[in-house]
């Protein structure tokens, strides 16, 4: 079969549009789709300081690779830079944090490094013995400290916006974990584009550029740029019930069906947003006037119904005080 745009040979088919492609204007659409969202969403501007949150996994290489190629057209756009927040979890970090030197050296980029253990005294391995008592899995804590360890260090860095590499498939299965628990409150406040802008100066709006893009079609696209891959699994997933890994089998079954499954569902996430958001989160800030909704630790936003943000609950149940 020959590619929709030239007479070379298509090496992918996008059923979503049955579209043949070859190797060169398979990693072309897949720029121009980033780069579309981008622009639709006004994610950023040549003027912006962007920061990407790197793990050294595949999503955020090509989210790193995309925006570099993004800024440098413009000689007056700011240094991209990265971070990546070290959990210190053996065996597992370590080649991600060897990809991304690797990578951020070749790219001239400059690599902020957090050590979960440098600010805690203790590394995700030594958290993990006392999470059993608190009945909270792993990946709940590893999730909540890295989002703000990525949120400071970027408001540190003089970001004006930190750009994550959340995928198609990342959103989605969000999407319908939000429903599963009847949580629409998170649905609202966390549209696929990224989060909903703050008034604290601390809180950096994150963007997601690659929230059109399936996490197959960004493999490939790693392969097809010889952008190195982690291959080493997170020891502490399977060893907990995740409602994600779930969901995203069930999503994977629809999409043998009905190839339109993963956009259908991004679509009516955007809908669901723009139809209830305005009459429920006016109903909130009411609210949030009678109850000022900051943590009284770090003075950073939380639910109106909580005196403490769940980051700082989270220290003080773990004994995390440095």
């Amino acid at each position: 079969m020959k590619c929709n745009y030239c007479s070379n040979e298509a090496v992918y088919h996008r059923k979503i549009s049955n579209e043949f492609v070859c190797k060169i204007h398979f990693i072309k659409t897949v720029e121009k789709k980033i780069r579309k969202t981008v622009r639709k969403y006004s994610m950023f501007s040549p003027k912006d300081k962007v920061v990407v949150g790197l793990s050294g996994g595949k999503d955020s290489l090509v989210l790193l690779y995309n925006v570099l190629e993004l800024q440098k057209r413009y000689a007056e756009s700011p240094i991209v830079e990265a971070v990546l927040i070290d959990e210190g979890i053996k065996g597992y970090r370590k080649e991600s944090i060897d990809i991304a030197k690797k990578i951020c050296r070749e790219w001239n980029t400059p690599l902020h490094i957090v050590q979960i253990k440098n600010i805690f005294g203790k590394s995700i391995d030594g958290i993990i013995p006392s999470l059993k008592e608190l009945k909270v899995n792993a990946c709940t804590v590893c999730g909540t400290v890295r989002r703000r360890l990525l949120n400071d260090k970027a408001f540190e860095l003089g970001a004006d916006c930190l750009a994550i590499g959340h995928n198609l498939d990342d959103q989605i299965e969000t999407f319908l974990q939000n429903i599963v628990r009847n949580d629409l409150k998170q649905i609202l406040l966390h549209p696929p584009n990224g989060n909903i802008k703050s008034d604290k100066k601390e809180i950096i709006e994150r963007i997601k550029p690659l929230m059109s893009i399936p996490e197959a079609e960004i493999t490939l696209y790693c392969y097809y740029k010889e952008i190195p891959i982690q291959v080493t699994p997170c020891p502490y997933v399977e060893g907990y019930y995740i409602l994600r890994k779930k969901i995203q089998d069930f999503i994977n079954i629809l999409e043998n069906q009905s190839p339109e499954i993963k956009y259908n569902l991004l679509t009516m996430n955007e809908k669901i947003i723009e139809q209830v958001s305005m009459n429920y989160l006016k109903k909130d800030l009411d609210q949030k006037s009678k109850k000022k909704g900051i943590c009284r630790i770090c003075h950073m936003s939380c639910g109106i119904n909580r005196e403490i943000c769940y980051y700082c609950e989270l220290k003080k149940e773990l004994n995390l005080q440095k």
